[in-house]
């Protein structure tokens, strides 16, 4: 197995993310990504604190990473109208600054702790100031690595961190 330069990983996360020095492929290309879910708790995490309004493609990524259906992902953020999940994964609606967020704060509160390369500011979302942007601008590009760090008791820790 080698390290694969860049890889393409919006087929595992939904979205576009690059991976760089971190996927292990074979000679007949088969693919491994260390650790998924901490890859997908990191893009989530990663995402949720980019000041830049989100679109469907996003929302519907941050529903599935946290194994929700529409129903439950509107009761986690205390929607009475349940619907309207599903009309802002298909960007028919979009979700309120206030709405939004909620939906990063819920995101931080049960993925934050997954994602450790992923510095997470203090009242990082109460004082963010969330930019537009058209739903024709798709999500946004992002790029991984993975890196490896001092964990808590001062053992190493592999873990996904934004690639400059």
């Amino acid at each position: 197995m080698r390290k694969t330069r860049e890889y393409d990983a919006t087929v595992e996360t939904g979205l576009p993310v690059t991976l760089l020095d971190t996927v292990l492929e074979d000679d007949e290309g088969n693919v491994e990504i260390p650790n998924l879910d901490m890859l997908l708790a990191s893009v989530a995490v990663a995402r949720v604190l980019a000041p830049v309004q989100m679109v469907g493609a996003e929302l519907r990524f941050l529903r599935h990473v946290l194994h929700l259906t529409g129903a439950g992902f509107a009761d986690a953020i205390d929607l009475s109208d349940k619907s309207v999940v599903s009309r802002w994964e298909n960007d028919k609606a979009r979700a309120g600054g206030y709405t939004e967020k909620i939906i990063r704060q819920l995101i931080l509160n049960k993925l934050g702790g997954r994602a450790p390369g992923i510095a997470i500011p203090e009242n990082a979302i109460p004082g963010m100031k969330i930019r537009r942007r058209d739903v024709s601008e798709g999500p946004l590009p992002m790029a991984f690595s993975l890196e490896r760090r001092a964990g808590s008791e001062g053992q190493p820790l592999d873990c996904y961190a934004e690639a400059a």
